[in-house]
């Protein structure tokens, strides 16, 4: 184990299982102040049943929001740096711009929660991409949080050659999961869940009376420099990065201007070297 302020990462677990849960990861104020930025400023009703259908749609439940001052808090702060650098082995890291989530409780009419996935084709050993995932709110056992299947993930022959057609008609690489179960991890505020992209893996159905409100989050070597460029233009202009601008509601300028940086966040961005 390799121990990191009071946040603790299993590299044991993460090798073995495909994926982790670092328990306070980061403190739980950080996040309730995203929240808060999400209901104030991004008119999220996340203490507003009434307008909760306005979020059960698909892709509905991803929040067009990815350089909120509040968010680069949780990104440049040193224990998410030194979680993701102890799983990469190196400090040298670049930090993805990714948004959030609010997931209302499921009910007829929202979208079906998808498969159990993959985001890539998890044959393409040259990507060596991790994943990550931050719980803004408590998060229970179906109330719509991670989920994996890892004995898929140790299995190479029940992986597909090829993706599958999806429900929608559209090709993806779904898994098979018959005869594996599917493993459901809680989160506590604070938390971090990072995942190999090899690793099945899907959000549950939320089942609960509470949203759920998650923050994506991402560190990865520093090789790609047209990562680091759009995500520089990103944090200058106020636009999405090119590659999520055609997500409903992405292609647009955040009216707030260019967050603040630490020494280690502008690292992370690409803005000076390690």
């Amino acid at each position: 184990m390799t121990s990191i302020m009071q946040a603790t990462v299993d590299i044991h677990h993460f090798r073995e299982f495909g994926w982790v849960r670092i328990n306070e990861a980061v403190p739980a104020e950080l996040c309730d102040r995203l929240v808060d930025a999400l209901e104030r400023d991004l008119g999220v009703p996340v203490h507003d049943p009434s307008r909760w259908d306005e979020h059960g749609g698909e892709m509905r439940d991803l929040l067009p929001v990815w350089g909120h001052q509040t968010q680069w808090d949780i990104r440049q702060h040193p224990n998410m740096h030194r979680i993701w650098a102890a799983l990469w082995e190196t400090d040298a890291l670049w930090v993805s711009l990714d948004s959030c989530r609010f997931t209302p409780p499921f009910k007829i009419g929202y979208a079906q929660e998808y498969g159990i996935h993959w985001d890539h084709d998890p044959w393409d050993m040259a990507m060596r991409m991790l994943q990550g995932v931050l719980a803004l709110t408590d998060t229970a056992i179906g109330q719509g949080g991670f989920r994996c299947v890892p004995t898929v993930y140790r299995s190479r022959d029940k992986w597909p050659q090829a993706p599958v057609m999806d429900a929608n008609g559209d090709e993806n690489w779904l898994a098979n999961t018959d005869g594996h179960p599917i493993e459901a991890v809680p989160a506590r505020s604070g938390d971090l869940i990072v995942w190999d992209y090899r690793l099945p893996h899907g959000n549950s159905r939320n089942a609960s009376t509470l949203p759920r409100l998650a923050f994506y989050v991402a560190m990865f070597p520093t090789i790609n420099d047209n990562l680091r460029q759009g995500a520089i233009e990103s944090w200058r202009s106020g636009r999405c990065v090119p590659w999520w601008r055609n997500r409903p509601g992405y292609d647009r300028v955040e009216p707030w201007s260019s967050a603040t940086l630490t020494d280690l966040g502008r690292r992370l961005i690409g803005l000076d070297g390690w």
